[in-house]
């Protein structure tokens, strides 16, 4: 009986350390940045997309919970996508944008998937089998780079353990375990997919949130998976040129700005200087990534960085945060933030 209650205790530890300390990544080849970058001048905005309520067929959550969950964690805009429908668009407020996702057929053959706000077409579930898009890449186009939900999905046996984990350690941890859940997102994969196929349009984030068990009682509200959960993992940052003052002008700075997939909510800077591109975290214990269209990759290891005298081409920088490293060994490493295409011109 002993021997059986120590194993378990065993491997619930082990469990626990693989949830905090795991993925372990090899910098081996990163360089070494202390250099002092200051922020672009600009008009930052954050936002959350690819929402559905209970206007899609299979969704459940309210209007009301969407602008809840966005005042209290203090995101600017939120956009709903609901299936085929804007029906939501007479519950919005000023900050909440409606817009629908529909699927593309030719012939009775699916082509595509596409969020359409406004008068922006945004790219959806490209890296989702039957939904990967078979249609003109056209550079108008808006491509969503990190869909939350295909991304969990993907990889349903460490989602699992990961669901399990949080359990034991919420009474520790509470909500800051939801952080934790951007390790199973593997953002360097879906970069260099995007740019191995070629596509040259500005990239988002979307969550793609169904509420699939909604309780609702007096004073009290349950809903499984929760808005704030997703709108706590992942948001956008956008760097517009002017100031927002309403929706027409935050669907302009969308078009005009440069976008952030950011995996928290204190925001990381990425931007394009002539020939160089900089960018900049809030902490120290950063990681980043340069990726070239022809995939090549530079590693650096600091909060701020410049790359300088880069070719003409594009470009998308991951940067990522971790516990701990010793050496060049970094533990607990977590995506942070993914920039928008950047194109360096002669």
């Amino acid at each position: 009986m002993i021997e059986a209650v120590l194993a378990f205790t065993l491997l619930l530890l082990l469990l626990v350390l693989w949830f905090l300390l795991f993925p372990v990544k090899y910098a081996g080849k990163a360089s070494l940045s202390d250099q002092l970058v200051e922020p672009p001048e600009g008009f930052l905005y954050s936002y959350v997309l690819h929402i559905h309520t209970q206007f899609s067929y299979d969704s459940l959550g309210k209007p009301e919970d969407v602008i809840r969950s966005r005042d209290e964690l203090g995101i600017d805009y939120a956009i709903v996508t609901d299936h085929d429908t804007d029906a939501l668009r007479i519950f919005a407020d000023e900050r909440l944008l409606v817009g629908r996702e529909v699927k593309l057929n030719e012939e009775g053959e699916l082509r595509g998937n596409l969020l359409e706000v406004g008068d922006l077409r945004i790219v959806a579930h490209h890296f989702r089998g039957r939904y990967r898009w078979r249609l003109e890449k056209d550079r108008d186009l808006i491509f969503e780079l990190v869909n939350l939900r295909d991304a969990l999905l993907e990889r349903k046996r460490s989602l699992f353990l990961y669901l399990l984990t949080a359990l034991l350690l919420y009474p520790l941890m509470k909500k800051r375990l939801i952080l934790n859940f951007a390790k199973l997102i593997d953002t360097r994969s879906c970069a260099r997919r995007y740019l191995s196929e070629g596509w040259r349009s500005r990239v988002v984030g979307g969550l793609d949130h169904h509420v699939k068990v909604y309780v609702r009682e007096v004073r009290r509200r349950f809903m499984l998976p929760a808005y704030e959960h997703s709108f706590a993992l992942m948001r956008n940052f956008i760097l517009s040129p002017f100031p927002v003052k309403d929706k027409a002008d935050f669907l302009r700075a969308l078009r005009e700005g440069t976008n952030l997939i950011s995996f928290s909510d204190r925001p990381s800077f990425v931007w394009r200087t002539g020939r160089e591109i900089k960018a900049s975290s809030p902490f120290s214990n950063t990681y980043m990534v340069l990726i070239s269209e022809d995939l090549e990759e530079r590693e650096v290891l600091g909060s701020n960085l410049s790359f300088d005298d880069l070719k003409q081409g594009y470009y998308i920088i991951l940067g990522y945060t971790y516990i701990f490293r010793f050496g060049r060994l970094l533990f607990g490493v977590r995506p942070l933030f993914v920039s928008d295409l950047l194109e360096v011109t002669e």
